[in-house]
């Protein structure tokens, strides 16, 4: 990076690491370079280097893809919303300063947002409305980028998007986890039967045979419409900017880790996103939330030369969200133990990989706030069974 910057004469101070259960497939390094003409706050993002975490899980295909974001999909999509001279272009990613592509020492370097100004939100707590709104307005128009992309220049979004394959679909199976889903649907039928939600319980009869289609096969290229996703929509992969000591409505945002970005219907991202940061209070604001996504969604595809009724108007998308907000039901099941559980309780994958050990019984979590989580999971549910069954 350095070199690249024509600057030979710098300091390096190593400032901390990220704690257990904030990420799984790689390590997290915080450090600040200093030279003369200026200081550069840096994340380095590192791949795990155990062969045994490599040989069971996709680490090297994670980390392949978010270098190919940052290196091939950011830029072009990116020069499109410039050519088209966008008034307000999407710009809530970090910016990368350099990347590393060699086996075993896959690496990214990018800004520490956290110096200026950005935070993520507590991860054992609901996203109020203002944090949720904020996210889909940006989903809208990160998702409309590479959908107008797709109509205004078709080949190139071909070209850009062709290797794209399904990486979490790969890590659920690799993995063995979908025995680790039909175990908290279980649960989460045992917790609708004791709260008395018999007509909910009955609607959801065998939903769990259709796991393995929602969570492999769900959405892919085909879909109509599809876009890029962001792909790993949970608390973490979020960062937040404050005005003053008022945390409950942030003024601006940026997404982190698009290792698992993929191309799908774009309610894979927004289910994902909504099921497992969202509460009971936030969801009955469930149709407002939807509309404020479209009018983002709508006037980025505006900007950029497309006709919004025709690439994507409200019906569908709400027909999407019948279909493949699946998607977001089933993970919240495995995401909201991740997102509730203890530092100390979370999963240590190449621990679990060095000692030979089954992933999906690492999995199976035992924590403090189950009974958040259950609360937190039946929410979801039952808003579902409400709208959509």
């Amino acid at each position: 990076m350095m070199k690249t910057l024509n600057i030979s004469d710098y300091k390096v101070d190593i400032g901390g690491n990220t704690a257990k259960g904030d990420g799984y497939l790689g390590e997290i390094t915080f450090l600040k370079v200093s030279t003369t003409r200026k200081d550069y706050n840096l994340v380095i993002k590192s791949a795990k280097k155990s062969e045994e975490l490599r040989r069971q899980t996709p680490v090297k295909d994670a980390y392949d893809r978010e270098i190919f974001f940052y290196r091939a999909i950011f830029p072009i999509l990116n020069e499109f919303q410039l050519q088209k001279c966008v008034e307000k272009p999407f710009v809530n990613v970090p910016k990368c300063y350099s990347l590393s592509t060699e086996d075993t020492k896959e690496a990214i370097i990018l800004q520490n947002l956290k110096t200026v100004g950005f935070e993520l939100h507590d991860r054992k707590q609901p996203m109020n409305m203002d944090h949720i709104l904020l996210v889909f307005r940006q989903y809208g128009r990160f998702h409309g980028l590479s959908l107008a992309l797709r109509h205004r220049k078709p080949s190139v979004f071909k070209s850009m998007t062709k290797n794209l394959t399904d990486i979490m679909g790969k890590f659920i199976m690799q993995a063995q986890m979908l025995d680790v889903f039909y175990k908290e649907f279980d649960n989460l039928k045992k917790v609708l039967e004791d709260e008395g939600q018999m007509e909910a319980l009955k609607k959801y009869d065998g939903f769990e045979k259709e796991f393995e289609s929602i969570l492999i096969n769900m959405s892919d290229e085909n879909t109509v419409p599809s876009v890029i996703t962001h792909g790993d929509c949970w608390n973490n992969n979020f960062m937040f900017k404050y005005q003053g000591d008022d945390k409950s409505k942030p003024t601006d945002m940026r997404f982190l880790d698009f290792q698992l970005s993929r191309v799908g219907s774009p309610v894979i991202d927004l289910s994902y996103f909504l099921y497992s940061c969202a509460d009971e209070e936030v969801l009955k604001n469930f149709d407002s939330i939807l509309k404020v996504y479209h009018s983002s969604i709508s006037d980025c595809l505006s900007e950029l030369g497309c006709d919004p009724e025709t690439a994507f108007p409200f019906k569908k998308l709400k027909e999407h969200w019948r279909e493949y907000g699946k998607f977001g039901l089933v993970m919240c099941l495995f995401l909201l133990k991740i997102t509730l559980c203890d530092s100390n309780e979370a999963p240590d994958l190449m621990e679990t990989a060095e000692k030979g050990e089954d992933f999906a019984e690492s999995f199976n979590l035992k924590i403090q706030n189950q009974d958040v989580y259950n609360k937190r999971v039946m929410d979801v549910y039952l808003h579902y069974a409400e709208k959509f069954l």
